[in-house]
């Protein structure tokens, strides 16, 4: 076991699985409000608690699994200043990028780094070890601290500079959840119709249909490279939007994603780009000065 320890704040759900990941491979040190955690992981692993600033004097990487950027903040003030000069924070609480240079800020005056490494998982996943990190930070600093990041998930994605991981985390959760509402909107439809529930979830799975492929085809192969020849013109989907919003209307079925998707079509049909392949909506953000893809 490595003799150097890590401090893991944060006992919640998730927290408490990190902790006791991490300390198969180090010792732990852990903080939490919850007093009846941080003895429950004192006596399942061995976890030391933390009860004053000073016990963080020989910490050199600190876990934060956090359920707020303001837990985060505090939790760095109180310590800061009694972390070794060379110490790193592994922040994987989901927050905004902001947040993270917020806590970089804080910890600059002492000579401390963050990086950001992101949970992907739920909880059964962290406590099986299929966990996914999504980092973001200087390549050193995440190597200075590679082993930590090993022992609570080996399934790890570098996104790239500071706070990149928990943009990536947060666009991936807005998407699971923006497509939680097409797919609650696409059932209630398929119930109002007769449409067999189980044959359309099948058909929204299929690789070469549904749900994947506007990402894997249209996203991938169209808007990053910025071919829009071809295809499916635009106005023919702007059309099969529209047949949608007649039956929901017919059945009487609310939408709400759909229905916004909608106006993106009819905005970039009016914009010109109606003749193209319909991955041209993203064009949409592009002539706001919000291109999709970077700007080669």
């Amino acid at each position: 076991m490595n003799s150097n320890p890590v401090a893991v704040y944060g006992l919640g759900n998730m927290g408490y699985l990190v902790a006791q990941r991490v300390a198969k491979q180090f010792k732990v040190k852990v903080a939490d409000l919850d007093t009846v955690q941080v003895q429950n992981a004192r006596a399942a692993f061995a976890a030391i608690p933390i009860v004053d600033t000073q016990d963080v004097a020989d910490v050199r990487t600190v876990v934060l699994c956090l359920p707020t950027p303001a837990a985060s903040r505090h939790v760095l003030g109180q310590i800061a200043p009694h972390l070794p000069p060379d110490a790193i924070v592994i922040e994987t609480s989901t927050v905004n990028p902001d947040d993270i240079h917020t806590c970089q800020q804080l910890l600059t005056p002492f000579g401390l780094r963050i990086i950001d490494a992101s949970i992907l998982a739920g909880v059964s996943q962290m406590e099986a070890g299929t966990a996914t990190l999504l980092l973001g930070g200087e390549k050193e600093d995440i190597s200075a601290v590679q082993a930590v990041l090993d022992a609570i998930a080996e399934k790890q994605i570098h996104f790239g500079p500071l706070a990149t991981g928990a943009a990536a985390k947060v666009i991936n959760n807005a998407v699971a959840h923006a497509v939680m509402v097409v797919v609650a909107e696409a059932g209630a439809l398929a119930t109002a119709t007769g449409v067999d529930c189980n044959k359309l979830i099948a058909l929204l799975a299929d690789p070469q249909m549904g749900l994947h492929r506007p990402l894997t085809h249209r996203y991938a192969e169209r808007v990053v490279s910025g071919n829009y020849e071809g295809g499916m013109p635009l106005d023919a989907a702007r059309k099969d939007s529209t047949l949608v919003l007649e039956l929901a209307q017919s059945k009487g079925v609310p939408l709400f994603a759909i229905q916004g998707s909608h106006s993106a079509y009819e905005i970039a049909s009016a914009a010109g780009y109606g003749r193209e392949d319909y991955a041209a909506v993203a064009k949409v953000w592009a002539d706001w000065g919000k291109p999709t893809v970077p700007v080669k």
